[in-house]
């Protein structure tokens, strides 16, 4: 002990020039944050060093990017306190309300957008998360009639490609009045887009799919819904989507080059004349029957490509349609004298697969029929050549389902019947 002091006193002035200023740099290298403590010699008593310098044995060493604060407790913090408090109000799935607190509300966000309560003269909560019945889950949205109930959605994102709205509903009384009704707003005004006063169907299991398509730059969607006093509907696993997309061949290269996009609208001018001009003339290639369906051939190939049928001489296109090995698949239209159209849908691999329209010959609608592999599927909707309707109603795989309501040649209602696989129910 006695060496050791010796050697300290003995060479002060070396310690604190060559050691010294190397044993801070290498604290601070390897501690940027927090105290630094000094590295003493070996064996140093630490007495010793606290009379040598300043008094202390640490020094404290701020970092500009951890320098210790004196505020109070952040926002940050508060929010993340308070929130495990209070029920959060964001819905993390697009397709139902299970992460909504249960409840009226009048703003409501969601991964879908903003949506808004819009009371009218109701003295009971019109708009509210019903956590009693839903399709899937425990949440769904109910609106509750009286003399109106609405509720809007600010639809999030700006979409430039065609969509598609999609969801289960459930009507909850089976007396009139009874209302349901869809309007989007692209930034010129409302719009009524879907009319649900026949076709949601009464029943304690959301039997009602509602699929109704979205021009491109939807801004807002209203939901409206008129009934009895404390009954209305319930929405349940709603969700926006791309409308759905069909494989598109390129119009330069059909046979080499395909792509995955919208189904072409043919009630477009402008790309029906360039799908016409590059349209291959069936009387070009030859046709033959595989299990019931026309398949087309060319050079001994099934044909993949779009294709024409001109009305003999005149000039005139009769139909128009997408192939893709040989069997219809894509947009199809036929027209009356190459001017009006006649029928207009679309194929799946040779079968009519989607809402399929047709026409008569005045130019008014006869059919709006939905198709799943060429089974009727889906609400159907038939007119008059007055334009007046005739039927509405809804197909299970080809058999009658659910209500159906039929009206005479001045749109009055005639019959209305429930049907179950397509029996009519007592």
């Amino acid at each position: 002990m006695l060496w050791v002091l010796m050697v300290w006193f003995l060479a002060p002035e070396e310690f604190t020039k060559n050691y010294l200023p190397q044993i801070l740099q290498n604290s601070v290298e390897e501690n940027s944050v927090g105290e630094v403590t000094v590295k003493k010699k070996a064996n140093a008593p630490t007495n010793l060093l606290s009379k040598k310098f300043t008094g202390t044995t640490s020094i404290a060493v701020e970092s500009p990017e951890n320098k210790p604060s004196s505020e109070p407790v952040t926002d940050l913090e508060e929010n993340i306190e308070s929130s495990r408090k209070t029920p959060s109000r964001i819905e993390e799935r697009n397709s139902s309300f299970e992460k909504a607190v249960a409840g009226s509300f009048e703003q409501l966000q969601t991964s879908l957008g903003m949506w808004k309560a819009e009371p009218v003269g109701n003295p009971f909560l019109p708009v509210l998360i019903d956590d009693k019945h839903a399709k899937t889950g425990k949440h769904c949205l109910q609106l509750t009639g009286g003399e109106k109930s609405t509720v809007t959605l600010e639809v999030a994102g700006n979409q430039t490609m065609p969509r598609q709205l999609t969801f289960w509903a459930e009507r909850w009384t089976s007396r009139a009045p009874f209302t349901f009704r869809i309007a989007a707003d692209s930034g010129k005004g409302w719009q009524e887009i879907y009319n649900g006063d026949k076709k949601i169907r009464v029943g304690r299991s959301f039997l009602t799919q509602v699929k109704v398509p979205l021009s491109p730059g939807v801004k807002r969607l209203q939901f409206s819904c008129t009934s009895q006093p404390n009954r209305g509907i319930l929405i349940d696993d709603l969700h926006i989507s791309p409308s759905r997309s069909a494989v598109i061949e390129n119009e330069t290269d059909a046979e080499s080059t395909k792509s995955q996009e919208s189904p072409p609208n043919l009630e477009d001018r402008t790309p029906l004349a360039r799908f016409l001009a590059n349209a291959i003339d069936e009387r070009e290639m030859k046709a033959r029957s595989v299990k019931g369906k026309k398949q087309l051939m060319q050079n001994d190939k099934p044909f993949t490509g779009w294709a024409k049928r001109m009305r003999g001489n005149s000039g005139k296109v009769e139909e128009l349609g997408l192939y893709r090995d040989g069997l219809k698949n894509g947009p199809w239209a036929k027209w009356f004298s190459g001017k009006r159209f006649r029928e207009l849908g679309l194929f799946r691999q040779g079968q009519r697969h989607g809402l399929y329209v047709t026409w008569y010959g005045s130019g008014k609608k006869k059919g709006a029929i939905n198709y799943e592999h060429d089974l009727e599927h889906g609400p159907i909707t038939t007119w008059y050549s007055s334009g007046k309707k005739w039927k509405e109603g809804h197909h299970k795989h080809g058999e009658r389902d659910g209500e159906w309501v039929t009206y005479d040649g001045r749109g009055k209602e005639r019959n209305r019947q429930i049907y179950a696989n397509g029996n009519p129910l007592d």
